[in-house]
Formats: C-alpha cells, structure tokens, sequence
C-alpha cells in the first residue's frame, strides 16, 4: 500500500450539448476508472452534489448516471436554484429515501420532466480523478470525500442528498493518507485526509 495517494481531479467537464465547457464523453481521462465528483460552479468554488467511484470507465458509468437522469430515475431540481447551490425538487425519482417512485412513475412523467431535467443537467459540472487502485481502496477513498461533507455547515451540507450509501475505512483496516489536487476549488474537501 502507497504511503499517499494522489487524487488528482481533471475538470470541470459537462454534460453533452453544454456551451463553453468540455464534453466528459471527450476527456483523456473518460476512458480510466476511478473517482468523480458533479458539481456546480458558484463564485467561491465547486459545490459538490454527488461523490461517485467507477472500477468501469468513466465513459461507461457516467453514460448509466446519464440514462438514469434523462429516464426521470434520478432527482430532478429547479435549474435556477440549483445553479446557486439550493436545492428545489421537482421530482424525487427512483432513489428518493422518503418518496421513492416505481419505473412507471418514472416513465410516465419523463416527458413531462424532460426541459427541466435538460437545463439541471446543463447546470452540472463533472470532475475526473483517475486512479490505479484496488476496488475497496477507491471505495474508501470515495466514502471519505463524500461522508465529510453530510457535516459541513451551510450550503455544502444542504446540498448532498440523503440516502446515498458509501463504503468508509472499517476497523481493523489501516489508514490511506491522501491528498487532493484540483483545478478549481471543491467546496467541503479538504486538501489531505484519511481514508
């Protein structure tokens, strides 16, 4: 096991059909695995919305995020707030931990859905930190950026949704020191931390 490790984000990347900013689809890193972040830019930073890791390419896990987004699967907020960092819901979708809809439900209101959906996904900003390493470190390592930010105040913790299940440290296992580089500033993490 490394003394450190590197998580070094690549970003901010968008969504397909987003002006001014690069397809993810496109990006060198889209074909390596490891951790990612969506994000929206605000003055002071990248909040962060969601944490996620992939032992798949980037491209192939974020095309599954993508189907599940445009199918009304996933929660869908006010594009306007969402660009501020607020939260208005407009659709809990399939994975909503009080108000969790079928497939049908899904389905059934996707078009409905489909403009607001297409202008929160235009709001969203997507970070690449490839990686080399082993299925549970990269769960380790995604669980101790995400976990922390559930406890900062203010408009980091208002942001994350509830329910999203991550893998941290267990006991017994040792400690992974890490440090972060990123273009931009990411609201909520720190530059080094434990996994």
């Amino acid at each position: 096991m490394p003394e450190e490790i590197t998580v070094s984000f690549a970003g901010p990347f968008s969504w397909p059909g987003t002006p001014d900013t690069p397809c993810v689809y496109n990006a060198d890193e889209a074909r390596k695995i490891g951790i990612y972040l969506w994000t929206v830019s605000l003055p002071d930073g990248h909040l962060i919305y969601y944490v996620g890791e992939t032992g798949r390419s980037f491209e192939i896990r974020l095309r599954q995020h993508y189907e599940e987004l445009v199918s009304a699967r996933y929660h869908v907020y006010s594009a306007t707030e969402f660009a501020r960092g607020e939260k208005i819901a407009l659709w809990p979708g399939r994975w909503d931990v009080k108000d969790r809809k079928s497939d049908d439900e899904c389905q059934a209101n996707c078009q409905r859905l489909s403009e607001s959906i297409r202008k929160m996904m235009l709001v969203l900003r997507l970070f690449l930190a490839p990686t080399s390493c082993d299925t549970r470190t990269r769960r380790r390592i995604e669980a101790a950026i995400a976990q922390p930010l559930y406890a900062v105040p203010g408009k980091v913790r208002a942001f994350q949704d509830r329910g999203v299940r991550y893998d941290p440290r267990m006991p017994g296992e040792q400690p992974i020191a890490c440090v972060v580089n990123s273009p931009m500033p990411l609201l909520g993490v720190p530059e080094r931390f434990w996994a």
